[in-house]
Formats: structure tokens, sequence, C-alpha cells
């Protein structure tokens, strides 16, 4: 059985950059291009004609009309079955926690070596995020410095959804995390769409920081992640 061919969108106003980032996906035999736009308003056009939705978002941050951060919220609202990542020259630590807080799957600097840039990609579409070393160390800051968000009523989570929420940051997928707690793939997406409800989160990624900053989740185990992803 070979593996699953996922659909990409690409959406970057320098035509240069497009036309290369668009070989680039191409030349991996796991993902392809099925739709490119210019800016922000001309790919949302796009995908209220298409039939075939993309698996996957790659996102300038900085466009004309529509910019990153516009679409990654409409995206969050009215596409939320595809992952955003975000692309772009500024890697500032406020930046980032923004964007991973209204959606964002990823956030990768556009000199990102094609390695970790493929990386990002298959394991946002099949564990719904990835962050690399940088990332992880300004989750760890927020966690000791920052100030902890809430959602406005308090959530009660069951037994059964800690343990998937924990396995979640385990960067397990739902196939994975099915097999480990004797339950099917279905019942775990079931699971993680009521989590991402009772905590009011965009996506995994916002289930990842919330699990973190409440508890359910220790900042020591997130060293295991750094000998993953690298």
């Amino acid at each position: 059985m070979g593996e699953e061919n996922y659909k990409i969108a690409l959406v970057d106003d320098e035509s240069l950059f497009l036309q290369g980032l668009s070989m680039l996906v191409n030349n991996n035999d796991r993902m392809k291009v099925t739709l490119t736009a210019e800016n922000g308003e001309d790919l949302l056009n796009k995908l209220e004609t298409m039939d075939d939705l993309p698996d996957l978002l790659l996102c300038d941050l900085e466009m004309p009309i529509k910019n990153g951060v516009d679409v990654t919220k409409v995206m969050a609202a009215n596409y939320p079955n595809i992952k955003v990542v975000i692309l772009s020259s500024h890697y500032e630590p406020s930046l980032i926690l923004k964007m991973m807080e209204i959606g964002a799957s990823a956030f990768m600097p556009k000199n990102e070596k094609p390695d970790e840039f493929y990386l990002t990609i298959i394991n946002v579409i099949e564990k719904g995020f990835h962050y690399n070393d940088y990332i992880l160390q300004l989750i760890r800051e927020k966690l000791h410095f920052g100030t902890k968000k809430k959602t406005q009523n308090q959530v009660n989570l069951t037994r059964r959804e800690e343990e998937v929420l924990r396995l979640i940051c385990d960067q397990k997928t739902n196939k994975e995390i099915g097999e480990k707690i004797f339950i099917s793939a279905r019942t775990v997406e079931g699971h993680r769409n009521k989590l991402l409800e009772k905590t009011e989160s965009k996506n995994t990624a916002g289930l990842i920081i919330y699990a973190i900053e409440n508890g359910y989740y220790s900042v020591n185990i997130l060293n295991k992640w750094d000998n993953n992803i690298k």
C-alpha cells in the first residue's frame, strides 16, 4: 500500500518565490501542489470554487489585500480541515505565538532547509502540528514567564479525554493513539474534536499550548520533542 499523496496550496505575493516553492513541494513524491495564489483574497476566491480542497496551506505572512493573519483567521473559521503553515522572513517570538493562537499549525522561516520543510508539512498533516526547537523554547518561556490564558468557563475533561490529550502532546496520530488505548481512530477523532470544543482551541497546536499551560502535560516531557524533530 503506497503512501498518501498530500494536496498542498500555496499563497505568496512574490512570483519567483512562489514558483520555487511549488517546485520544491512537487519534488517530494508524498505531496503535490493543487492550488497557487498571489495574495489572501486570490486564495479565498479560488478555494470557494474548489471541490477537492487541499490538505494544507503554506501561507506567506506579509501580502497585499489580505495578509497571513487575515487568511489564518478565515481558514480557522471557514476551512478548519485545511492545516495552515506560516512562512515568513520575520521570525519574532510574539508573532509566532500570536499566529499559533489564531490557528496556525506551524511557523517556518523562508530560509528553512528542505528536510525540515518536508518534515513540517508531513507532521502537520498527520499529527496536527509541528514545533521546532526554537518554538519549543518559546513555549517554555511562555509557560514560565507569561500570563497563562484560561477559558471563560471551567473546563472539565474526562479521564479518557485527558489520556487522549497527553498522547496528542506526544505527537501521536489518531491511529497510533487508538492502538495505544484500544479504541478506533474514528473514536480518537471524536475525542480530539470534543477537546477542541471544550478548550476553545483553534487546532491541535492550540491543544498543545492549552495542555502545557493548564498542567495536563509536563514541560519536562518536552525534552523528548527536541530529539524527535531534529
